[in-house]
């Protein structure tokens, strides 16, 4: 019998040498680069190969394909969305998970990967101060994390309600109410289009001008609804970095007698670690569930979210542990983590791994300082640019990200003002912001999540941002 084990090292080790050579290029390389979706095809497409070729030069050839059409979202300059870089010890774990290849729903079909991910959702429910013993299940992102919560939230409400939807399904079941903010992430929308409690019959409560849920209004609108409710908050906006004051939300949900309060945390989640941000988080323990993305602020590599749920009991159930067929019988039985019953996937890689490897080479500390370093960077930008006539910062920076417009009078002319500044500064290539909007303006969206940002990044970026605007503003003339 014959194995050829031992050619994966040549391939590996190419991949090792385009993999740095990335890596350190990215302090210095363009954060996009100018080439079209044709233009990458030449590169990339062709012909289907009809004969082999050898690993190495498959890597070598790939590498260099692809090379410009590549984002350094990775870098310091990044700033963009919600996007992170990648911790050195998650990224060099994240290798082995693909080396190990192990699949780990069910404890028997890898023991060591399963104490990883139960040892990593631990320690993620101490860092954040969240209820000892709550579930945690290691997701794609957030939007599976948000797509696995509201399961387990539509079936807990309808279970009090008298209803199985595990047997009877959703036709004729009790209507579930749903009530958001009016900052309501996409994510959460087609979640809830996606398991039938559908979009057109939401109720939107107003914020107040930092994007925060009035929770007067809260309750005054659950005040006058009845049945099975599900409330959703945010920690962390995307346009203002805003935490929704979560106590007195629920202390709204708890008056109502049949709600769920699942909070967004794809973004702000983390900041409940750090001693000088988790008051902006005061509550949050009280939530039923809560998602998050570890590739935003927590700086793993694609992909991993995590889904965390107060009672383990009812995300087991929502995710069907009861139903698997009779080979799997002896698996389900054992007594350790089976990560199927937190989660929708029946096979995924190890995604816990690099989050456990970046406790491990962290430690509390280390994540709080990166925590409050993009906070600090954050800051540091709002205030260089509010010193500038014609730049105006939108929200109170309370954490790492704000909104800023650029001009003065004429909404329409700020709006195209503002667009036409980032559009410059991403074909630029020093950095990379954003376009969003905030209540209705078009705004640049500034966002400190990554690892290797230092001050010289964000001193030199501002220069750039204020050029990038004065330039701009001579471009466009002010409609009189």
């Amino acid at each position: 019998m014959s194995h050829h084990f031992k050619d994966y090292r040549g391939s590996l080790e190419r991949s090792l040498d385009h993999a740095v050579s990335y890596l350190e290029s990215l302090d210095e390389r363009p954060v996009a680069q100018e080439i079209t979706s044709q233009q990458l095809r030449q590169l990339i497409a062709g012909e289907m190969p009809q004969q082999a070729t050898a690993p190495e030069q498959v890597i070598d050839e790939m590498a260099y394909a692809l090379d410009a059409g590549l984002v350094a979202s990775g870098g310091p300059r990044f700033f963009g969305y919600a996007i992170g870089g990648t911790f050195p010890a998650a990224l060099a774990a994240d290798w082995l998970v693909s080396a190990w290849d192990q699949n780990v729903p069910y404890y028997v079909s890898s023991p060591a990967m399963a104490v990883a991910e139960e040892t990593a959702a631990e320690w993620m429910v101490e860092l954040l101060g969240l209820t000892k013993g709550s579930a945690v299940g290691f997701t794609s992102g957030a939007q599976e994390a948000i797509y696995t919560s509201l399961i387990t939230a539509r079936n807990s409400l309808l279970e009090n309600a008298g209803w199985d939807v595990a047997t009877k399904g959703l036709y004729g079941a009790p209507q579930v109410n749903v009530v958001v903010s009016d900052q309501i992430h996409s994510t959460i929308k087609r979640a809830l289009s996606m398991i039938g409690l559908g979009i057109e019959t939401i109720v939107k409560v107003p914020t107040d001008d930092n994007l925060r849920l009035i929770p007067e209004e809260l309750a005054r609108v659950l005040a006058d609804i009845s049945g099975p409710t599900l409330v959703c908050a945010q920690a962390g906006c995307i346009d203002s970095g805003a935490f929704d004051p979560f106590d007195e939300i629920a202390d709204a949900v708890a008056a109502h007698g049949n709600a769920w309060l699942h909070v967004d945390g794809a973004i702000g989640l983390w900041a409940a670690a750090s001693d000088k941000q988790k008051h902006l988080l005061k509550g949050i323990e009280r939530a039923d569930s809560i998602d998050t993305d570890g590739h935003k602020w927590f700086n793993m590599p694609y992909d991993c979210g995590m889904v965390i749920v107060k009672d383990p009991a009812k995300i087991t159930s929502a995710m069907g542990g009861g139903n698997m067929g009779d080979y799997l019988n002896d698996a389900m039985e054992k007594p350790d983590r089976n990560a199927i019953n937190f989660g929708i996937a029946a096979s995924r890689r190890a995604r816990g791994l690099p989050v456990y490897a970046a406790f491990k080479s962290l430690g509390k500390q280390g994540i709080v300082d990166h925590l409050d370093n993009c906070c600090a960077l954050a800051k540091r930008m709002a205030d260089i640019l509010r010193e500038v006539d014609g730049i105006t910062i939108l929200n109170d920076v309370v954490s790492n990200r704000f909104s800023a417009q650029f001009g003065s009078g004429d909404v329409e002319y700020r709006n195209e003002l503002t667009a036409r500044v980032v559009h410059r500064l991403q074909q630029e290539g020093y950095l990379y912001p954003s376009t969003s909007g905030y209540k209705g303006l078009k705004t640049m969206l500034f966002s400190v999540l990554n690892y290797h940002t230092s001050i010289e990044d964000i001193d030199i970026s501002a220069n750039k941002i204020i050029e990038a605007f004065n330039i701009e503003k001579a471009l466009l003339p002010q409609p009189v």
